[in-house]
């Protein structure tokens, strides 16, 4: 089974050493999390098995499964908070990816020229070019990404299952990624890009270039994160232009103690879901 990266060993030992307390089982992780007064249990991109972890006394839990398990997650207290998204998952393990491009995704690949590609593990460092990047980024376009902490974890710790792509043109660095590594799958994790390597389709020409160089190491899919087509369509038409598929997941889901118990009894009492 190809686990994604929020259920990897290689994530909980990186947010262990971010100070994060974690529930690790055979069959995934579980983030434990205190906001005000509440203690959280999250487990993001979960199995069915992950239910059976059991978190602290008086934990809510917040649960995204990694495919549609509506039932399982009622039978085990789960109430629905929020609708499911999608991914995109790129099989790689094609032996010709190129012909999996969509028609305007490989002219405009071929099109793109005058880029020098460097590709190296991420350091550890904090100062690092491209975590600033990220950092001014995320704030000036207001979304929540993973903390820069995780990344310098990784390098850490794992730092032989990272790739990091640099680009350059004219002297300088014009766009960097950076992919994540677990067994046989990577995960697209930070990028960045200047006007300049925009133009000159640095993004595209990093992304095929990290595709061949996991293919050749083993590596059968890359995920591409989530897809938002009403908010960024063109993002969205970017990853599925790879020839990488939209695969829906099981939306959020969440169980309040006490109030799970209850309902975990109902459900074996009346497992029709109708009164007596």
């Amino acid at each position: 089974m190809l686990r994604p990266l929020q259920q990897h060993p290689h994530f909980a030992d990186c947010l262990r050493a971010g100070g994060r307390e974690v529930v690790q089982t055979d069959a995934g992780v579980m983030v434990l999390r205190q906001f005000g007064l509440t203690n959280v249990g999250l487990v993001s991109r979960g199995t069915a098995e992950m239910l059976e972890a059991q978190p602290p006394a008086r934990t809510l839990r917040l649960f995204t499964p990694d495919y549609p398990i509506g039932t399982e997650m009622r039978d085990h207290g789960f109430a629905r908070l929020r609708p499911a998204v999608k991914v995109a998952e790129w099989d790689i393990s094609e032996p010709d990816l190129r012909s999996g491009l969509r028609k305007t995704w490989r002219h405009a690949l071929d099109r793109a020229d005058g880029l020098k590609l460097a590709l190296t593990h991420m350091p550890d460092a904090s100062n690092h070019w491209l975590l600033m990047a990220e950092q001014r980024q995320a704030r000036d376009k207001r979304y929540r990404a993973l903390p820069l902490w995780l990344t310098r974890a990784w390098a850490t710790l794992h730092p032989k299952d990272s790739l990091l792509i640099e680009a350059r043109a004219k002297g300088a660095v014009v766009a960097g990624m950076v992919f994540l590594r677990h067994d046989e799958v990577a995960t697209y994790h930070i990028s960045f890009t200047t006007p300049l390597g925009r133009q000159m389709e640095a993004h595209r020409v990093m992304l095929w270039r990290a595709a061949a160089h996991f293919a050749s190491r083993g590596v059968v899919r890359l995920d591409l994160g989530t897809l938002d087509i009403d908010a960024a369509p063109g993002l969205a038409r970017f990853k599925l232009g790879t020839g990488a598929q939209a695969r829906a997941l099981g939306g959020t889901w969440v169980s309040v103690p006490g109030l799970a118990a209850v309902r975990r009894q109902f459900v074996r009492q009346f497992p029709s879901g109708k009164k007596a």
